[in-house]
């Protein structure tokens, strides 16, 4: 009987002992899930909203953004226009995901003005708003939490610098624009002028032309502007649409690899003109760095943490020199997994 009565006690503090570790392994996990949530217990989702979904820059974006997400252990909500320059529709989504009360949205704005209304309605329902891409009227800091992008101005300058280079500092240049409206291309036209401007015998014969968001009408225009083309010794296009549409035209008209030409962003066929000499350079930005960086920011302005206003996340100027190079290779391609 007493062996009894000692066998029953010793299962009743074995019991009691276990209830005791079950209940502090739950505390550690609930609190570790707030500390992740931002305190609340609530999942933190972040909402990524680009200017498209179409063109190969937009999937390393999102790939980016996916990879921060697993790290910080918060849902990404990835959503925007098929075709870039859909500002009412990029506006709609805006919409939609404050009517959500996401945590906070990461979005590159299709136009500099028309997404300052939907930016400001974000920051009085409390949703935090970080800028990527391209910019935005407002001050970052105030408008919205942080600007995270290419110094788009300053690669434009590099990629004039280097066009001249090419071009021995002389001769005329035909340029073609992307959209009107869409900060992060202005700001590499103006960055591509300002260089040009530096050399007096070199001359810009065409800079008003717009290719738009189609390779096609990009192929349009540029074969539209062959008479100028003809008579110009170096070409800039400022993104991946115009450079191509451009590449198109001059492979057409058997004039590729016979002009020195620059361009803008990373595709396969643009790598492949480039190791084929068809194209002169291409200034690469690194848009998965972009949303991987913007992602990390907005976790940690949930989490009450300071986080930089600016950030340019870089370019590089991609040759038939450098393309094969480890640190090239690791910029062009996505991870594996992606």
């Amino acid at each position: 009987m007493r062996r009894s009565l000692k066998l029953a006690m010793l299962a009743l503090a074995l019991a009691s002992l276990t209830a005791c570790h079950s209940k502090s392994g739950s505390s550690t996990s609930s609190s570790t899930a707030g500390a992740a949530n931002g305190g609340s217990g609530k999942q933190i989702t972040i909402a990524v909203i680009p200017k498209g979904t179409t063109d190969i820059y937009w999937r390393y974006v999102k790939a980016g953004a996916e990879a921060a997400g697993r790290h910080y252990h918060v849902k990404i909500d990835w959503k925007g226009p098929e075709v870039d320059g859909n500002e009412s529709q990029e506006i709609n989504i805006m919409r939609q995901f404050i009517a959500r009360r996401v945590s906070g949205i990461v979005m590159a704005p299709s136009d500099e003005r028309a997404l300052v209304g939907p930016v400001a309605s974000a920051k009085k329902h409390h949703i935090p708003v970080i800028i990527i891409d391209s910019a935005l009227d407002g001050t970052p800091g105030k408008s919205f939490v942080s600007f995270v992008a290419t110094n788009n101005f300053k690669a434009g300058e590099r990629d004039g610098d280097y066009l001249a280079k090419l071009m021995h500092h002389k001769g005329n240049i035909v340029m073609l624009r992307y959209m009107v409206g869409a900060a992060s291309t202005v700001g590499r036209e103006q960055g591509f002028m300002a260089a040009i401007k530096k050399f007096p015998k070199m001359h810009i014969l065409v800079s008003n032309k717009y290719g738009r968001n189609s390779d096609s009408h990009c192929k349009s225009v540029s074969l539209d502007l062959m008479s100028y083309i003809r008579r110009s010794q170096g070409i800039f296009c400022s993104n991946e649409t115009t450079t191509f549409g451009m590449l198109l035209a001059l492979q057409q008209q058997g004039l590729a690899g016979k002009i020195p030409f620059v361009g803008f962003d990373n595709t396969k066929p643009l790598r492949k003109a480039v190791r084929d000499h068809q194209l002169s350079a291409l200034m690469v930005q690194d848009p998965y760095k972009m949303a991987y960086t913007a992602v990390k920011f907005m976790v940690e302005h949930i989490h009450g943490k300071a986080v930089p206003v600016t950030l340019d996340t870089g370019a590089h100027i991609v040759t038939a020199a450098n393309i094969n190079t480890p640190a090239m290779k690791k910029l062009l391609h996505l991870p594996k997994k992606h």
